[in-house]
């Protein structure tokens, strides 16, 4: 890869209308978090590179910077983009940029992200149409399993750093978790292929999450893994509203790398989805990737033939909608909104809109 190269890229283009990534309701949204997407790529390549001059001023000769240069120097720009935003990449550009950092170390897991195969999964999942394009969407997300640091238990390391570890998983295993994400998968291809379109532009690789509630929800992402999500499993239709949850989170992520939405970001208020006092990043999180949920159990609703499970995907929506209005409410009590934010909002605001009726 060339810099030249990068400063013609379209994704020099900047960022598209916000308004148009906060749901996926038709080609221009697809197209439109296609190009945010790689607008955030370009933001970490580009502190990859960072990174990487830094250090090379006193540890040129690390194998671990050879090992780098020569793998971007053998890409072209789509293919050093896409490595940019793997989940190993970003978490080592987050820890590479930590005041406290120190350059030995560094080193050391960077070299051990290099290790990392997605390819050596034993698992993964196509988050695309069968027989489609092979763009984003048709890119296969794999299982990381934490067998080794080819398979990620690096990854896996900084995944449980939170309060919900990550499971280690043997291949069989990994094949199970794999099928019950898939299934949920395809039911999106059926129910709403725009939403899996974007999903597959924003999550990159699954972890599993052994702490089972039920049909409860336990699925996260992590800011600085992007592309990473960890979720327990639960059945199709409720895992097809947690793709599409947490590639939100995914998708509104990238957008914190690369502008900020409101002015004061320090300010809180309650946040009805966990009734609780919380910033206003964690607020507009809540609203982005709960416009999305209750969306996806819309569809479903529409098609699902039992009349109870109707009724109960009927009152999780209208709860969900009732704690949208309220949390668009007082976000707007107290938000400054930046020029992107306003269309941001501008989005939340239509979306939340046709989902409550009006």
């Amino acid at each position: 890869m060339r810099v030249k190269d990068l400063a013609a890229d379209r994704s020099a283009a900047g960022l598209p209308d916000l308004a148009l990534i906060v749901l996926a309701e038709d080609a221009a949204a697809v197209a439109a978090n296609e190009q945010l997407n790689r607008v955030v790529a370009r933001q970490y390549l580009v502190r990859v590179l960072r990174a990487v001059q830094r250090l090379d001023a006193e540890h040129r000769a690390d194998p671990a910077l050879s090992a780098v240069r020569e793998l971007l120097d053998a890409m072209d720009v789509d293919a050093a983009l896409a490595w940019a935003l793997r989940p190993e990449v970003t978490g080592w550009v987050w820890r590479s940029e930590a005041g406290s950092a120190d350059p030995v170390a560094q080193l050391r897991v960077l070299a051990d992200c290099l290790a990392y195969d997605p390819a050596a999964a034993p698992a993964s999942v196509r988050l695309g149409s069968p027989g489609g394009s092979g763009g984003p969407a048709g890119r296969p997300a794999p299982v990381v399993t934490g067998d080794g640091l080819a398979r990620g238990s690096l990854l896996l390391e900084w995944a449980s750093e939170g309060d919900e570890p990550a499971v280690r998983l043997d291949a069989a295993r990994a094949g199970a978790f794999a099928a019950r994400l898939q299934a949920a998968a395809d039911l999106l291809a059926e129910e709403w292929p725009e939403g899996l379109a974007m999903a597959g532009t924003d999550i990159r690789a699954f972890a599993a999450l052994g702490g089972h509630r039920g049909l409860k929800p336990l699925n996260f992402s992590v800011h600085g893994l992007r592309g990473l999500v960890l979720t327990s499993e639960r059945p199709a239709y409720m895992l097809a509203q947690s793709l599409v949850h947490e590639a939100t989170h995914q998708r509104f992520s990238g957008v914190l790398d690369c502008v900020a939405p409101v002015r004061n970001p320090k300010a809180t208020h309650h946040s009805p989805f966990v009734d609780a006092e919380r910033p206003l990043g964690h607020i507009l999180h809540g609203i982005l990737s709960f416009i999305n949920d209750a969306y996806a159990a819309g569809r479903h609703q529409a098609v699902e033939p039992d009349p109870v499970e109707r009724d109960r995907l009927g009152r999780y929506r209208q709860q969900k909608v009732e704690q949208l209005l309220a949390a668009e409410k007082n976000l707007l009590e107290v938000a400054e909104p930046t020029p992107a934010g306003e269309r941001l909002l501008a989005g939340c605001r239509d979306a939340i809109g046709r989902l409550s009726g009006g």
